[in-house]
């Protein structure tokens, strides 16, 4: 199955994922330098008020002191020079001085609660601040900050203020002076983790090639030596896939020698059989011969059947099923559909337990019940009786088929028949050898377990006990 066009790949989604948060990392330093040259612009500036107003009142304390020792009238000619309700708070250099100041500041002079002095530019005042300090307003649009400073043994207020539109177009100045290096600096990170990602995805590329270059028969686990340490989870999950793939095989290529070799001698009776009827010219000695011919087909389909149902569930593959089974119905339908077997070979069936012994799969309870029965009832001797029997245990539920056959005393052979294709010495009638192994997958499926042992009563005969927990796994 070929990939989608349009899926980004690994290197563009690390690219894309580690080129945003460095992107996030260089913008959030971007608002940090931002925030803190903020501040230090506004401190400076404020900083300058502050001296501007102090100077101020440095350069007046002269003319302060002079004006409150001189009479009123001494100052009436400068009076009369300087513009309406100013007074000479100033010498003639310092106000040249002021005059190149007061082109971008303002400031103002109020004396005894008057307007003193003032510069040509401003926001219009009608009284004096009450507090000193620092203060921000809008006039016509534009924002100021003034600085208010306080002589109170002079009754002097002194305000120095600026345009905040200064302050903004040197920060302005500063963020696009540092825009340049922010953006050379994320160009130069972007190739660098660009070129990085690419390098170390090289060992992932190299690990797939490796694994491509392998042949369909080679599903030997890949080393970790070559490797880096960050890909072992990747190389422990490709060899645990590598495990179960051979696995998969191994179980196909049993199960094709199974059926292979087991299917070769009744296709050969079959065909042999096919032969002499077609050979036989007594119509009588046909019908025996074609008997006979049915008889090899149907063991032939129970063998089939038989190796499929051995063979999923060697491979786990057995339908999930949503209901529950109980294990004294499924026995019971059991009984019921080996009764006419049971009938032909004169073999009577028992049966007793109690019901609602639910838990597991229902197909695999009626395979266990089936399988143990049946092989039962084929080596009862006929007016025998076999016994099917349920109860509960301190485990979980038990089934217990017993019969009166020659039984098997010696416990080795009995561990050797629940083995695939293998027979009791007594032949064990026209069984395939594959019922018990199939109990035996069918109960490790569904947790149990099974034991063969002589009967209790040593009467003769097998005694076959499965026992299933009570939580039994479902398919």
């Amino acid at each position: 199955m070929m990939p989608p066009r349009r899926a980004p790949s690994l290197l563009a989604r690390l690219f894309l994922r580690i080129g945003a948060l460095f992107m996030a990392v260089v913008a959030l330093i971007a608002g940090a330098t931002f925030l803190v040259a903020r501040h230090s612009v506004n401190e400076m500036y404020d900083d300058q008020l502050v001296v501007g107003a102090r100077v101020l009142r440095f350069l007046m304390s002269d003319e302060l002191k002079a004006a409150e020792h001189a009479p009123p009238a001494a100052d009436a000619h400068e009076h009369r020079a300087m513009p309406p309700g100013e007074r000479a708070l100033l010498s003639s250099e310092d106000r040249r001085a002021f005059g190149s100041y007061a082109e971008w500041r303002m400031f103002r002079v109020w004396v005894g609660g008057r307007l003193a002095m003032q510069s040509g530019i401003g926001p219009p005042e009608s009284a004096p601040p009450t507090a000193a300090g620092f203060r921000d307003l809008n006039h016509a649009g534009v924002d100021w900050r003034i600085y208010v400073l306080t002589a109170p043994e002079h009754a002097l207020t002194v305000e120095v203020g600026e345009r905040s539109g200064i302050r903004r177009d040197l920060l302005a100045a500063v963020m696009l002076s540092l825009a340049g290096p922010l953006l050379l600096l994320a160009a130069l990170a972007a190739w660098l983790i660009w070129a990085a990602l690419r390098d170390g995805l090289h060992v992932l590329r190299a690990l797939l090639d490796e694994i491509g270059r392998r042949s369909p028969r080679d599903l030997s686990p890949v080393g970790f030596r070559a490797w880096p340490r960050d890909l072992y989870p990747l190389i422990r999950a490709i060899n645990g896939l590598l495990d179960r793939v051979a696995g998969s095989l191994q179980h196909e290529r049993r199960f094709l020698d199974d059926a292979a070799h087991q299917l070769r001698t009744p296709l050969a009776g079959v065909k042999l059989q096919a032969q002499m009827i077609a050979q036989e010219p007594d119509a009588a000695e046909r019908r025996v011969l074609i008997a006979g011919l049915l008889a090899s087909v149907d063991r032939a389909s129970t063998l089939t059947d038989d190796l499929l149902t051995l063979a999923r569930l060697d491979a786990g593959d057995v339908a999930a099923s949503t209901e529950v089974g109980d294990l004294q119905a499924e026995t019971a339908a059991a009984i019921a559909d080996l009764a006419p077997l049971a009938a032909s070979r004169d073999v009577a069936l028992s049966f007793e337990g109690p019901g609602a012994l639910a838990g597991g799969d229902p197909v695999l309870l009626r395979l266990v019940a089936a399988n143990l029965i049946e092989n039962a009832i084929h080596h009862a001797p006929a007016r025998s009786e076999v016994e099917v029997r349920l109860s509960r245990t301190p485990d979980g539920r038990r089934l217990v088929v017993t019969d009166n056959g020659p039984g098997i005393p010696d416990a080795g052979e009995r561990a050797r028949v629940m083995q695939r294709f293998q027979r009791g010495r007594d032949g064990g009638g026209a069984g395939s050898g594959l019922g018990l192994s199939i109990v035996v997958a069918a109960l490790d499926f569904l947790g149990g377990r099974l034991r063969l042992e002589p009967r209790a009563d040593g009467l003769g005969g097998l005694q076959v006990t499965a026992d299933l927990p009570d939580e039994a796994r479902a398919a």
